[in-house]
Order: C-alpha cells, then structure tokens, then sequence
C-alpha cells in the first residue's frame, strides 16, 4: 500500500526592504513666514497682471476686503500711485541707477507686470479721508511706476505687523541678494533691537547659518569710512572681516583700496601687521585724548600711521608710510589740500 507523499512546502522568503529615502529637510524661513513669503512670490509672478500706462482710469480698491484664502491668492488691486508710501525701515536703501532706468523704460513701454505687496495705513488717511498703502515688497517698481508717469498700479493688499513687515523685507532682499553687505548686517541688527529676534531666528528665516548672521553683525563695527567703501562696494565681506582684524582698521581700509587688494592679501598684511604692532604701554593710555583724537582724525583722512608728541610750545608730527606707493600718495594728497 503506497502512502502519498506531500508536497514539500518551499519556505517563503522575506523580501527585502528598500532603503528608505530621508527627504532633504527643507529651509524654515521662520514661524508663520512661509505663509507672508507665498504673497511676495505672488507679486514676482510676471504673468499675473498687466496695467498698461494709458489705464488711469481705474476704479479704487475696495476697503472691505475679504480674510479667506481665496482672496488671499487671487485679489490684486489697482491702487493711485500717490497713496502709496515707502516704508522708512526698508532694510534697501540703495538702488542702481541704470537698472531703474532700465525697469522705468520697460513700464513705460509695456506697463507694470508684477504687483507690489503693500500694507493699509489704518491710522494715517490722507486729507480726503481714504487709506493709504506702505509698500512691503516692490518699492523698485513702485519708484520706477512714478518715473514712468504711471498714476495707478496693482498691488496686493495684506494688513501685516512691523515686524511681519521687516522681516518680510529682510528675507525678500537677502533671497534675491538685493541687498548690500551694510544694509544685510543693518537689517539683521533691526530684527535684533526692534523685535527681539536671536541670531538663530534670524538665521532659520533668511536660511542662513548662525556664524553667517554672528560675521554679518560685525561689518557694524567697521569705522565709517570703511563702512562707505563696503557700500560702494570698493571692498567686500572678506576684505571687511581682515580689516576688523587689523591695528588700525581705517588705514587698512585705505590701503585695500589703494593698492586694490585681493582678500588673500589684506589678510596677509593683517598678520604682518599684528606680528609687528607695538602693545599699548601705560604711558599711551595717560595720553591726552585731545592729541589721540587729533591723531585719529589726521590718520582717518590721510589713510596712514600718524603719531604726534606734543610739548609745549612745540612739538613732532610723524608720518609713517610702508613703501613708496605710499609716500607718493601721501604727496599728491597733501599738495591737492
């Protein structure tokens, strides 16, 4: 009698797990700043709206404006140009010449293309009684719609905090590197004083590292010449870091400038600088301030290490200059005073 055999039951095998992916973590621009940020984007969208020159005859907006997210994405108004105000703490407040010019022509030819973002001055209606608008994003175009004889524009309407506001603009301009290094370091230091904000909010809302935002802040320590030519942009970040480094920052300054160096080299001389600096003894610091002062002001303005031994009725002005690209200077300067 045969027995059946069974069947063999193969063992099932586990399939392996695919790897799971982390997703890249995205920048946090700040608590609640995604939101107010998805409105400036809105006014940078080229196609959303088009007002041609010759429409001057638009209607007002209406002062009754819905909260829903709806309105939220799609209301842009046309608004007279002339209840529209810049805002005095916009963190820009330099803007290129040509390109101005270029962006007036532009709207001129084919009207204004992006709204601007502004916010309703409850509190400050013009003589006839209505509201009027501070610009929050787009003072560019703002500037540029008056240029070109504009007298009405789109604008998207949002009632926002100072600090929505600052923070707004700090973001939009840092984002788009509209802004220069002392504007950037002066509008973090605004977060700071006005708000309260630390250096790590300040980071996570314009994605950037805290050392960024820590270096940034420094550039405020610069003397106010230096502060100028960072400005204007005849030294930059790096040259300004190795001129805070330097004994005398102002005539390092100067010495960037004159020779065009690169960061490499201002930081080169920053450290023969410092391997050769004399330390303050007791006798400097019981100097007259009055002789310190005048010291600074002669080194300021001629860009080299004054140092002035008074004693009465007389005394020594001493001029020192490290080769004779200096020196030569130093003579054009003082026969042009």
């Amino acid at each position: 009698m045969s027995t059946s055999k069974k069947p063999t039951q193969k063992p099932i095998k586990k399939s392996a797990k695919k790897p799971v992916k982390k997703q890249p973590k995205k920048q946090v621009l700040g608590r609640g700043l995604s939101a107010l940020m998805a409105d400036v984007a809105l006014s940078h969208d080229e196609t959303s709206v088009s007002v041609p020159k010759e429409a001057t005859d638009k209607k007002p907006v209406l002062e009754n404006r819905p909260t829903t997210s709806q309105s939220r994405n799609k209301n842009i108004d046309t608004l007279p140009i002339d209840r529209i105000e810049r805002n005095p703490d916009q963190p820009r407040r330099a803007f290129d010449k040509t390109k101005l010019e270029e962006l007036t022509n532009s709207i001129a030819d084919k009207g204004v293309l992006q709204p601007i973002l502004v916010r309703p001055l409850l509190e400050k209606p013009d003589d006839k009684g209505q509201i009027r608008y501070q610009i929050v994003a787009g003072e560019r175009r703002w500037l540029a719609a008056q240029q070109a004889g504009l007298e009405h524009m789109p604008a998207l309407i949002r009632e926002l905090s100072d600090r929505e506001v600052l923070e707004i603009g700090v973001v939009e301009n840092v984002q788009r590197a509209d802004l220069n290094p002392v504007e950037e370091a002066m509008a973090y230091q605004a977060l700071k004083d006005q708000f309260g904000r630390r250096q790590e909010d300040i980071a996570r809302a314009v994605g950037k590292s805290r050392p960024y935002i820590a270096n940034m802040l420094r550039l405020l320590s610069l003397p106010e010449l230096s502060r100028t030519y960072l400005r204007e942009g005849r030294i930059n970040a790096g040259h300004a870091r190795a001129i805070l480094a330097a004994p005398d920052p102002q005539a390092l300054a100067e010495l960037i400038v004159t020779r065009r160096m690169s960061v490499r080299e201002a930081e080169f001389e920053v450290r023969r600088q410092n391997k050769t600096a004399r330390p303050v003894t007791e006798k400097d610091r019981r100097r007259d301030a009055d002789t310190r002062y005048i010291e600074q002001q002669l080194t300021d303005h001629l860009g080299l290490k004054i140092s002035l031994k008074h004693k009465n009725p007389g005394g020594i002005l001493s001029i020192k200059y490290r080769s004779l690209d200096d020196l030569e200077d130093l003579i054009t300067k003082l026969k042009k005073a």
